[in-house]
C-alpha cells in the first residue's frame, strides 16, 4: 500500500481529565497505565459476558488521550464510557470535524490536514502510520477495497466491517494473540469469562484468511466440509476473504479427508501466522 487511506468509517473521541488512564485501564482490554506519549494500542470494550461491544484504538498526545472506534457503534460506545466513568475526571468529547488515517510511513502525518496524533499502527506495525487530522471526504470504493486487501492479507478482523457488537468473544477473531487482550494488568469488564477461556478451554473458533480460484459470490457465507459446516465468511475481496472458522470441525474433515468448500468450490482456510500451533 503506497496511498493514504481514509478510515471513514472510524469515528474519533478527545478524552482528559485526570483520571483518564486509571479509568480506561480498568474498562477496555489493553493496558493502558504504561502508554507512552506518541504511542498507540488496539483493544476492546467487552460486554460483561465477555464479547465485544467495540474494538478500540487509543493513541496518546500531550495533552489528550484520543479514542477511535466503529462509527456504526460510537455514538453507544461514547455513551457507555460516559455513564461508566460516574464521578471519575474524565471528559469524552466527540470530535465530529475529525478523522482516523491509514498512511504510509514514508508520506507522515504532515501530509494530512491539521494532524493531532500519530503513531505507527500498533496492528500493522512500523510501515503504517495511524493519524488522526481533519476528516475528508469518505473513502472512495478502490480505497475501500485496498483497506480490505490489506485486512485480509494480514488477517485483521474488524468491528463494524466483519462482524457486530456483541457477535463474538476475543479469541473468536483473534484478539487475544494480537496484543488487544492483557491478561496480566487485572480487571477489565469482562475479564472473567475471557480469562476463563484462555486458561481452561481450546479456543475452538478463530478467523482465518480464505481463498479460492474464482471471485466469492456475495450471497454465500456458509463453508462446508463434507456434510459438516465448519464456518461462515466475514468479509471478501475477489478471490480471497476472512472467515470464522470452528478449528475442530476443520481439523475432523481434514482427517476424513473433506476438503473446505463454498457452494461446492473448493476453498483453502489458512490460520495466520500470528496463531500459536
Amino acid at each position: 500500500m503506497t496511498e493514504t487511506l481514509p478510515l471513514s468509517h472510524r469515528s474519533v473521541a478527545r478524552i482528559t481529565g485526570s483520571e483518564t488512564i486509571s479509568f480506561l485501564n480498568r474498562i477496555v482490554t489493553c493496558r493502558l497505565d504504561d502508554l507512552a506519549v506518541g504511542e498507540a494500542r488496539f483493544g476492546a470494550l467487552l460486554t460483561p459476558q465477555g464479547k465485544i461491544l467495540s474494538d478500540l484504538y487509543f493513541l496518546r498526545t500531550e495533552d489528550a488521550l484520543w479514542m477511535d472506534a466503529p462509527e456504526s457503534v460510537a455514538a453507544d460506545t461514547f455513551k457507555r464510557l460516559t455513564m461508566l466513568k460516574l464521578r471519575a475526571d474524565v471528559q469524552i468529547e466527540a470530535m465530529t470535524d475529525l478523522g482516523v488515517f491509514l498512511v504510509p510511513k514514508s508520506a507522515g502525518p504532515e501530509s494530512l490536514n491539521a494532524p493531532q496524533a500519530s503513531s505507527p499502527d500498533p496492528r500493522l506495525g512500523a510501515e503504517f502510520l495511524r493519524v488522526i487530522a481533519e476528516r475528508s471526504d469518505a473513502a472512495a470504493p478502490t480505497q475501500e477495497a485496498a483497506y480490505a486487501e490489506l485486512r485480509i492479507e494480514r488477517v485483521l478482523p474488524e468491528c463494524g466491517l466483519d462482524y457486530g457488537p456483541s457477535d463474538v468473544f476475543p479469541s473468536d477473531v483473534n484478539l487475544d494473540v494480537t496484543h488487544g487482550v492483557d491478561f496480566k494488568k487485572g480487571c477489565f469488564i469482562g475479564q472473567e469469562v475471557a480469562s476463563r477461556m484462555k486458561r481452561k478451554t481450546e479456543v475452538r473458533k478463530r478467523t482465518c484468511k480464505i481463498a479460492s480460484d474464482h471471485p466469492f459470490s456475495t450471497d454465500l457465507t456458509e463453508i462446508k466440509a463434507g456434510e459438516s459446516t465448519v464456518g461462515s465468511i466475514l468479509t471478501w475481496n475477489g478471490q480471497h476473504g476472512l472467515a470464522l472458522v470452528r478449528m475442530d470441525r476443520l481439523a475432523t474433515a481434514a482427517e476424513r479427508g473433506d476438503d473446505p468448500t463454498l457452494d461446492g468450490m473448493q476453498i483453502s482456510c489458512t490460520l495466520p501466522d500470528y496463531v500459536p500451533n
